[in-house]
């Protein structure tokens, strides 16, 4: 069975394709965004996945929570229910967005910090992997004290790894070996 980031990437690469050509970037972005949260909603999954709810049911559950959508969307939602995709919302998001990023020459970095980065620290991260990755880049950060101090910095396929953690670890493997 496929994993379902393979499944969403035609969805995500298609929605994509329509937003380039419409110059609708933003708005896909709100409306998916919003699409994966709803259907993460405990009361929603479960309304989902009850028999016998037809596809259309399903796509109407979620344009009903949704506020003035397009043909393009009632389209796509219907499509996703049809499909049993309604479930790979968040990935067809994660995907979407990464295709626009790389549209518009941006690279997202996920840091994991010991500590809550200051705005000196996240400006220098920014202007680091900026120039090493030849892009805009956007931080976000998450605060993980079992670092014990340092970050791991996540861009793209770059994985840098200044923890403390990190650091005892590659010690102590070099010892044991």
């Amino acid at each position: 069975m496929a994993s379902e980031s393979t499944t969403a990437r035609p969805y995500a690469r298609a929605i994509f394709e329509l937003a380039s050509e419409r110059g609708g970037y933003d708005q896909w972005s709100s409306r998916l965004g919003y699409w994966a949260a709803v259907v993460k909603d405990e009361a929603i999954r479960t309304r989902l996945a009850e028999p016998g709810v037809t596809a259309q049911a399903k796509a109407d559950l979620i344009a009903q929570v949704s506020d003035g959508l397009d043909e393009d969307s009632l389209s796509l939602l219907k499509l996703l229910a049809e499909n049993d995709r309604l479930g790979s919302l968040s990935d067809i998001y994660e995907q979407y967005e990464q295709l626009r990023r790389e549209a518009e020459g941006e690279e997202e970095a996920h840091v994991i910090s010991a500590y809550a980065l200051t705005d000196d620290q996240t400006s220098k991260i920014v202007d680091a992997l900026s120039k090493r990755l030849s892009c805009k880049v956007k931080i976000t950060n998450e605060v993980d004290a079992d670092l014990i101090g340092g970050a791991i910095i996540h861009a793209g396929d770059l994985v840098i790894d200044g923890s403390i953690r990190g650091r005892l670890a590659a010690l102590e493997q070099s010892v044991a070996s």
